[in-house]
């Protein structure tokens, strides 16, 4: 069994890397542009009708997918508790939201207008579910950060800090000020694509954690057995004395 477990966990880690791609999937979409539409916000290229939605759009449904089936090896390797909790079941919420967001995806594609009702109840759907999924990952986040504030390891709580921070914060708020409040879309697009690079890296690292062989919490790792140097008697301890 635990050699099975072992052959497993090189594939969690590919798993969680190519569930990185997936994600980062603007890039596939720049490639077969011809490497342009580098300034288009990322969710109108998988509006119906772009050249490439279909694809975009099924590959955020398999990260999804790929990110879920990660998350129960995860969540027996971290720290129990309540934050492990949180950190798990917010990276579910973003896995299926990202997944919705995919189904439900924004009906108008770069330079058009969306005004009739119908399309404003779908671009409400999408960007709800956007904004839930993205959310959600980065609560989850915070919380495996929390979670081994005190058992570690340090790189995944060094990583978790300064990806919510860099990635949520800074990338987030600069997409939503220069998307929302300038007429500079390319630096809006660039945040918005630098922010996505910054998800992707934490799926690679909930990859890492699922194919890591021990428990992260030092005090949950089961005992060594005693080797046999170990389990014989010292010499001084078997020596009787005969006088």
């Amino acid at each position: 069994m635990s050699r099975a477990r072992s052959d497993r966990r090189p594939g969690l880690l590919v798993v969680g890397c190519v569930a990185a791609l997936l994600y980062a999937n603007f890039i596939l979409d720049w490639i077969l542009r011809g490497f342009e539409g580098m300034d288009l916000v990322v969710s109108t290229l998988g509006a119906p009708g772009e050249p490439h939605a279909v694809a975009l759009r099924v590959t955020d449904v398999v990260c999804g997918v790929l990110v879920l089936a990660l998350l129960p090896r995860v969540r027996s390797l971290l720290p129990p508790g309540p934050w492990r909790e949180v950190a798990v079941w917010g990276t579910v919420v973003f896995a299926i939201g990202a997944a919705a967001a995919a189904a439900v995806p924004t009906p108008c594609g770069p330079g058009e207008t969306c005004d009739a009702p119908r399309q404003l109840v779908q671009s409400l759907i999408h960007n709800g579910a956007s904004l839930v999924s993205e959310g959600a990952l980065f609560v989850g986040m915070a919380a495996v950060w929390r979670a081994t504030h005190a058992t570690g390891p340090v790189w995944l709580r060094r990583v978790a800090f300064w990806d919510f921070w860099i990635g949520g914060v800074v990338f987030t708020s600069l997409f939503a000020y220069f998307g929302y409040f300038s007429d500079a879309m390319w630096i809006a697009s660039a945040a918005q694509r630098i922010h996505i690079l910054f998800v992707s890296a934490w799926i690679v690292c909930l990859g890492v954690v699922a194919a890591h062989p021990h428990h992260l919490d030092p005090s949950s790792r089961p005992e060594r057995p005693a080797g046999p140097d170990e389990q014989r008697p010292a010499a001084s301890e078997t020596r009787t004395d005969d006088r």
